[in-house]
C-alpha cells in the first residue's frame, strides 16, 4: 500500500523559556506517580531524600506531574512549551445554494501535520486514550505519522477503529480525545488530533475488511489475518483474532448505522457469517441521510458499506424488523445484535402542534440530501409571493429551527443550501447550552439566525398550514436550573416550515425488548485508581473542551460500554442508541464492536445447532474466615476438571467486565446476623 502523499523531514520545534518546577519536600512521599508520567523526563527521585526532583530545562509545563501526585505536593509555574495549534478555516462557498461541498477544510500538506504531529508529548499514560469512546492508540498513530509511514498509522488506528475517515470529520473531539489531551487538560490548546486521524484517512487507502484467511464462509475477496485488538486491558474484549477463524457463527444484526458498521466489521473479521436488515431502501443509517454531505461526503458516506459487501457480508435493505420479529430472528441465528438507533423524535407539546408543515428533523434531513442532490424543490420551501411591496414579487421561504444542537445546526444549514431562511431557538441560555462552538460559527457564517433563551409559545397556521410562531424569552441562572419564561410581548415570525430537531429516544418497543434500556452512563463514585492516576480526572472543566468534566464523561462512557458486552436478553445484545439512547458515532461504533466480540467470546448456538462453545464459569468468593473461600477454590476445581474454563475472584474483584466474561456464575457467601434474629447475605453479596 502507498501513499499519496511524500513526507519531508522532521521539522523541529523552537526552543522557548522553560517553566518552574516546585516539589514541596514535606509532602511528597516519594510515591514516583510524577516521574513515571512525565513525558519529558524532566523528573527524578532523590535516593537521599526520597522525594522527586526537577529540572526545569527539561520541563514543557504540561502539567502532568500536578494531576497525578495524590499528595499535592508539586505545582509548575510558567508557560507551556508547545508549538502553536495548527489553524484550519472552514471554506463557505460564495453560493450556497445546492452546494454539496466540504467545508471543513483538512489538513492538506505533510508541513502542518509533522507540525502538528510533533505538539504530541508521547504521554506515558496517555489520558486521549481514556478520552476516546474507542481506545485508539493516539500516540502510536501520531508517531507513525511523524515518521511519515500513513500505512502503519493507519494499521494502528484499524485495530480499534472502523470508521476513521467518517469518525475524524464527525466526532467532537472537544469533548473527547482532544479535550482530553495533556495541553488541554493543562488548560491549553490540545493536539489537533482530529486533524491528524483524517489526514492518515484522506491520504492513504482505508483499508478494506477481511475474513480470516481461507475462511469461506465470510467471501472475503482478499482475505488476510484480522486486526489484533488494543487499547483495552478488558479481559471480556476479545478480538476477532482471539476467538479466531472459522467461527461456525451466524449472526444477525438489525440497522446499518455505526452500531451495525462496528459489528459487522468485527464479526467478518472473526470469520462469522453475517446479515444486517436495514429499514431503508439503502445502508448506512444515521450516516446516509442524518449527516449532510458538507460534513460528510457522499464517497465517504458509501465507504463502509462497499467494503463490508466485498467481505462477505450480507445485506437486506427495506425490511423492517418488529419486536416480533426478534424471537424469530433468534430462533435463525446464533446471536442477534440490535442496532436500530433512537428513532422517536421529540416534540414540543404547543397549541398548533398538529398543523401541517411541522416536520421532524430525519424527515426534512433525508428530504433535504436528496433535494439538494437532484436539484429538486422542496415544495414547502419554494419562494413565497409578496403582494404590495414594490420591486419584491417573492420572498425566501423562513424555516423555524426547534433546538440549537448539531442536527438542527445541519437542518439550518441544509436549508439554507436550498435557498431558505433559517432560524433556530433555543430555551436554554447561551452559557450553558452544550452545543459545539465550531458549529454555531459555521452556521452563522452561512446566514443561519440562531437565537438562544428563546422557546415556541405556539403556532398559527391558514388552510391547516402552520404559517406564524409566536416565540417567548426564557431565563435561566445556572447551568442546572430549568429555563423559566419571562413574562413580556411576544414575538411573532411568519414560518412555512417547522422542524423540531431536539433530540430523539428509543422506542418504546425496543425499550421493552432491552430491559432496562437506555443504560445509564453511571459515574463510579470512587473511580479505579488507574483512572485517577492517569490525570484526567484532575481538571474537572477543561476550557477546550467547554468546561465540561472529560473525565466524568469517559467513565461515563466506559460503563455503556461495558454493558454492550451483556446480552439484554437470551442471545440477543443491543448497541449504540438502542443500549444508551441519543449517542455519537464513535459511541455507537465502540458499542457493535464490543457486543460482535462478546458473541465471539461466547460463542452461542442456537438450540438447534446443539451446545455452544467451552463454557466460561466465574466463582465469586465473600469469605469472612475462609472456610468459604476454601469451598469456592475446590469447587473452581472439580469445574475445571470438567474441560470448563474457570475464573476465582473475590467479591471485591467481581465487577460488570468479569460477569461479561462469565456464562455462568458461582456465588459463594457467608451469612450475617444471628440465627435467631434477621439472617440475610453479606452486604456486597446483595450488590
Amino acid at each position: 500500500m502507498t501513499s499519496t502523499i511524500t513526507a519531508p523531514a522532521r521539522p523541529v520545534s523552537p526552543p522557548t523559556s522553560s517553566p518552574s518546577v516546585h516539589v514541596l519536600i514535606d509532602r511528597c512521599a516519594g510515591c514516583q506517580e510524577c516521574i513515571i508520567r512525565c513525558p519529558r523526563e524532566a523528573l527524578q527521585l532523590d535516593p537521599v531524600t526520597w522525594t522527586a526532583v526537577a529540572d526545569d530545562a527539561l520541563c514543557v509545563g504540561c502539567r502532568q506531574c500536578v494531576r497525578t501526585c495524590p499528595f499535592s505536593a508539586i505545582f509548575v509555574e510558567g508557560p507551556e512549551v508547545v508549538a502553536p495549534r495548527v489553524h484550519l478555516d472552514v471554506v463557505h462557498p460564495q453560493s450556497l445554494v445546492l452546494d454539496r461541498s466540504e467545508t471543513r477544510r483538512p489538513i492538506a500538506s505533510w508541513t502542518e501535520a509533522l507540525a502538528e504531529a510533533n505538539r504530541c508529548l508521547q504521554c506515558p499514560d496517555p489520558t486521549c486514550v481514556r478520552g476516546c469512546p474507542v481506545h485508539n492508540d493516539i500516540p502510536g498513530f501520531i508517531r507513525e505519522v511523524r515518521e511519515g509511514d500513513l500505512d502503519k498509522a493507519h494499521k494502528i488506528l484499524r485495530r480499534t477503529s472502523v470508521l476513521p475517515d467518517v469518525c475524524s470529520r464527525v466526532c467532537d473531539q472537544a469533548t473527547q480525545c482532544e479535550g482530553a489531551c495533556s495541553w488541554s487538560l493543562a488548560d491549553g490548546d490540545p493536539v489537533a488530533i482530529g486533524a491528524l486521524e483524517r489526514f492518515v484517512a484522506d491520504n492513504a487507502p482505508v483499508p478494506p475488511y477481511v475474513a480470516p484467511a481461507g475462511d469461506s464462509a465470510a467471501g472475503s475477496r482478499n482475505a488476510t489475518s484480522p486486526a489484533p485488538h488494543v487499547g483495552s486491558s478488558r479481559s471480556a474484549r476479545v478480538s476477532g483474532e482471539e476467538a479466531g477463524s472459522g467461527l461456525g457463527l451466524e449472526v444477525a444484526i438489525v440497522g446499518s448505522g455505526p452500531a451495525g458498521i462496528g459489528a459487522a466489521a468485527e464479526l467478518v473479521r472473526a470469520g462469522a457469517r453475517v446479515t444486517v436488515y436495514e429499514r431503508d431502501p439503502a445502508p448506512g443509517g444515521l450516516l446516509r441521510w442524518g449527516i449532510p454531505d458538507f460534513t460528510l461526503p457522499e464517497a465517504v458516506k458509501r465507504r463502509p458499506w462497499e467494503q463490508l459487501r466485498d467481505a462477505g457480508v450480507e445485506l437486506s435493505c427495506g425490511k423492517e424488523i418488529s419486536d416480533s420479529d426478534l424471537a424469530s430472528l433468534a430462533e435463525d441465528y446464533d446471536a442477534v445484535i440490535v442496532a436500530t438507533g433512537a428513532s422517536v423524535p421529540l416534540r414540543l407539546p404547543v397549541e398548533g402542534g398538529d398543523l401541517e408543515g411541522i416536520w421532524d428533523a430525519t424527515r426534512f434531513l433525508q428530504a433535504a440530501q436528496g433535494a439538494i442532490a437532484s436539484g429538486e424543490e422542496i415544495s414547502e420551501l419554494k419562494p413565497r409571493p409578496v403582494a404590495g411591496v414594490a420591486g419584491q414579487s417573492t420572498r425566501p421561504a423562513t424555516v423555524l429551527v426547534l433546538g440549537a444542537g448539531n442536527t438542527a445546526m445541519d437542518v439550518a444549514r441544509s436549508a439554507r443550501r436550498l435557498g431558505a431562511e433559517a432560524v433556530c431557538v433555543d430555551w436554554m441560555d447561551r452559557r450553558f447550552a452544550p452545543v459545539r462552538p465550531d458549529e454555531l460559527e459555521e452556521a452563522a457564517a452561512e446566514g443561519v439566525d440562531v437565537q438562544f433563551a428563546t422557546t415556541l409559545r405556539r403556532l398559527d397556521g391558514a388552510d391547516g398550514h402552520v404559517r406564524r410562531a409566536e416565540l417567548a424569552r426564557t431565563r435561566q441562572r445556572s447551568a442546572g436550573e430549568r429555563p423559566e419564561v419571562v413574562d413580556g410581548p411576544p414575538v411573532r415570525w411568519e414560518v412555512d416550515l417547522v422542524v423540531m430537531a431536539m433530540g430523539y429516544r428509543i422506542a418504546p418497543d425496543v425499550a421493552e425488548l432491552g430491559h432496562g434500556v437506555p443504560v445509564r452512563k453511571a459515574v463510579p463514585r470512587l473511580a479505579d485508581r488507574h483512572w485517577q492516576a492517569s490525570g484526567i480526572l484532575a481538571n474537572p472543566g477543561p476550557r477546550f473542551a467547554r468546561h465540561q468534566a472529560v473525565g466524568k464523561l469517559a467513565l461515563g462512557r466506559e460503563h455503556a460500554l461495558t454493558m454492550s458486552l451483556l446480552p439484554r436478553s437470551e442471545r440477543i445484545w443491543f448497541a449504540g442508541d438502542a443500549l444508551v439512547g441519543p449517542s455519537t458515532v464513535v459511541e455507537a461504533m465502540a458499542h457493535g464492536k464490543a457486543a460482535a466480540q462478546a458473541i465471539c467470546h461466547h460463542r452461542p448456538r442456537r438450540p438447534s445447532r446443539g451446545a455452544a462453545g467451552l463454557m466460561h464459569v466465574l466463582v465469586v468468593t465473600a469469605s469472612r474466615g475462609g472456610r468459604t473461600k476454601a469451598l469456592s477454590d475446590e469447587l473452581a476445581g472439580r469445574l475445571q476438571d470438567m474441560n470448563l474454563e474457570v475464573r476465582s475472584v473475590t467479591i471485591e474483584e467481581a465487577g460488570l467486565d468479569e460477569l461479561a466474561w462469565a456464562d455462568a456464575l458461582v456465588l459463594g457467601s457467608w451469612v450475617e446476623g444471628a440465627v435467631v434474629a434477621r439472617v440475610g447475605p453479606a452486604k456486597q453479596t446483595r450488590a
